[in-house]
């Protein structure tokens, strides 16, 4: 049977931390996104330069994320990040968005449930 996080007290509590953060970043991410769509011609070269560089920071923040949270979700979201920035890279932002939506709502999700069981803990 698959380890189900969070597995400990430790385990929770970088979790959430680590969840948690990397929820905010996407939500930059999701941000930039919108003002990179908006740029035209070098100034849109230039943005998505700087957006890929941005992601590719994200890319170790999930990668960091999978060494605590080690469900097979965690994959998932992973691959489906590389794929986002082969789409950023081609410059073909329109379906971004989505995964990006999604990605919040699982990193959310993990995060909730570390505080969940924090507070089942009476660690909180």
């Amino acid at each position: 049977m698959a380890k189900v996080f969070p597995a400990g007290s430790r385990e929770a509590i970088l979790g959430f931390h680590l969840a948690d953060r990397m929820k905010a970043e996407l939500q930059v991410a999701s941000a930039l996104l919108q003002s990179v769509k908006q740029m035209t011609g070098a100034e849109a070269l230039g943005a998505r330069r700087l957006y890929m560089d941005f992601l590719k920071s994200l890319d170790n923040e999930i990668t960091l994320c999978q060494s605590v949270i080690s469900e097979s979700e965690m994959v998932r979201l992973k691959t489906v990040f590389t794929g986002l920035r082969g789409l950023v890279a081609e410059g073909q932002l329109d379906d971004i968005q989505n995964h990006l939506t999604w990605m919040i709502t699982i990193m959310t999700t993990y995060a909730q449930r570390a505080m969940e069981y924090l507070h089942k803990e009476n660690l909180l």
